[in-house]
């Protein structure tokens, strides 16, 4: 009985020794039954990276730092200890940096800067080392431009204060007066307030009435909607034929017409037919006067003295004296008949 009691303290002495191995590498972030790879970096500052920090590649954690130490041929120098556990990139290609970065919450690691390329390192080999900007040196990047803002705002804000100070210096005695002066505009707004309540009271009448007109006129309006709809409809057709109208074509025909009207016009100047004699040559324009004045002045003589050249009885058995009005009316058609037949 008392031996099982020694063998399950041993057994678990045991387990605690092997759970404590284990959990050392774990934190030290070595996987024990993985394939890897060591590589080596040189840098002039650690950047206070420690052992168990990650290896990256592409944001990918690869592997892990498993010794940092002074370099032995430069104590100027550390020398970091890489364990590459991703069988993917155990075999870096040469020109791959081993940059060294820093991040404000995850704190310092490497990240593999890959190149392309056939030839690769063989496991214990250095790689070619680059620092990243630090934090300190990020911080300040973004923050000089950021102080410099804040400088110039508050130079700006100075500058405004130190202007309002001296115009208030130079105006305090005013501000009294300032005061009642916006006493005085309130009073007056107060005043103008009634005098407009009392004009609204006294027109209460009036307003009532007139809102009642402007009920009237829209009513009617609304009666009368049927028939401005109808008229605009009317007006719509309207255009529609004014559109469909071919004015063109009327312009055309007016044009041609005005055209043999000029032609016309023309002809009547410049032509040798009666109507152009007739305008332009005087002599049958006097002749055609003197033709029609001595045919008046015969008339007038047939009229006073009929018995002189009518020989027939062509107005009855009347006496042969002055020419009554229809015996003057038949004389004219009979002269104007004449005139038209000699013509």
């Amino acid at each position: 009985m008392k031996l099982r009691k020694e063998f399950i303290v041993g057994v678990i002495a045991t387990i605690g020794i092997c759970g404590l191995i284990l959990g050392f590498f774990y934190l030290k972030g070595l996987e024990l039954w993985k394939e890897r790879a060591s590589y080596y970096a040189v840098y002039d500052n650690s950047g206070g990276i420690t052992n168990g920090r990650p290896i990256t590649l592409n944001g990918l954690k690869v592997g892990s730092i498993v010794d940092v130490s002074f370099n032995p041929a430069n104590l100027k120098s550390v020398v970091v200890s890489m364990e590459i556990s991703d069988k993917s990139v155990l075999n870096i290609p040469v020109g791959t940096y081993a940059k060294l970065n820093s991040d404000l919450l995850a704190g310092p690691y490497i990240e593999l800067q890959w190149k392309d390329t056939n030839v690769y390192y063989n496991s214990g080999d250095t790689l070619v080392s680059d620092v990243s900007k630090d934090i300190e040196d990020q911080i300040n990047e973004r923050l000089i431009p950021l102080e410099k803002k804040t400088n110039e705002l508050i130079s700006t804000a100075d500058s405004a204060i130190k202007t309002i100070e001296a115009i208030f210096s130079r105006n305090t005695d005013n501000l009294d007066e300032s005061f009642d002066g916006i006493r005085r505009a309130i009073l007056n707004f107060e005043s103008v307030s009634l005098r407009i309540d009392t004009l609204i009271r006294s027109e209460k009448n009036r307003i009532s009435r007139v809102l009642v007109n402007v009920e009237s006129i829209t009513n009617n309006l609304k009666q009368s909607n049927e028939a401005i709809e109808k008229t605009f409809s009317n007006l719509s057709q309207i255009t529609d034929s004014l559109a469909v109208v071919d004015f063109v074509g009327t312009i055309d025909e007016a044009k041609s017409t005005l055209e043999m009207v000029n032609l016309l016009m023309d002809d009547i100047q410049n032509g040798d037919g009666t109507i152009t004699h007739l305008i332009q040559d005087t002599l049958i324009y006097n002749n055609i006067n003197l033709m029609l004045d001595e045919a008046t002045r015969l008339v007038e003589n047939i009229k006073v003295h009929p018995n002189r050249y009518l020989q027939f009885s062509v107005f009855g058995g009347r006496e042969k004296s002055r020419l009554d009005a229809r015996d003057e009316k038949i004389l004219k058609r009979f002269i104007k008949d004449s005139l038209n037949n000699g013509n």
